[in-house]
């Protein structure tokens, strides 16, 4: 398969183009499968790469990238980002964003109180945030609920309390009282 794979760059090289790899969610990765992503950027034409790779993860991939066998990996990172957890306005201004997005265009869908607690239940993490609103926006509908108050937020919460999956961060209900 490499010798295929390397054809392919080989090929696109030649084309003028640039082939660029974007791993998602690598720190599920072995550190074995890691190493071997990095041999691909052994790929070169004249001392230059012919792809460019984004390892793109979570907090826990700092850790293998640290490891004592990783020292080859981190000497080729050109660059590398820590993207923090939004504050509560960012968290208001996120949704409201990623409503608009989506083409709504209609009022507030909810209120101060309600982005303040679905900031403190995600602990401002876009993923949990995304689940999170999902749910709420879909009880909104079930209950043909148009503009979200801080109770309807703890009604949905009290209902993913349970759920393994759940994207907030309380297991039990009584913590919304």
């Amino acid at each position: 398969a490499l010798p295929i794979f390397q054809a392919f760059l080989i090929s696109a090289h030649k084309l003028g183009r640039k082939v660029v790899l974007i791993v998602d969610e690598v720190q599920n990765l072995p550190a074995k499968t890691v190493e071997e992503l990095r041999m691909l950027s052994n790929f070169q034409i004249e001392n230059r790469p012919l792809m460019q790779s984004f390892l793109v993860g979570q907090k826990e991939f700092v850790a293998t990238l640290q490891g004592e066998d990783m020292e080859q990996l981190r000497q080729r990172v050109i660059a590398s980002c820590h993207l923090s957890p939004l504050k509560t306005e960012e968290t208001k201004d996120y949704i409201n964003y990623r409503l608009e997005s989506s083409g709504w265009v209609g009022d507030d869908l909810f209120d101060a109180q309600a982005f303040e607690l679905i900031y403190g239940l995600t602990d401002g993490v876009p993923r949990r945030i995304n689940v999170f609103c999902d749910r709420i926006l879909l009880f909104g509908f079930l209950e043909e609920i148009s503009f979200s108050t801080a109770k309807h937020i703890k009604l949905v919460a009290n209902e993913l309390a349970d759920e393994i999956t759940s994207p907030i961060k309380i297991r039990k209900p009584e913590e919304l009282s």
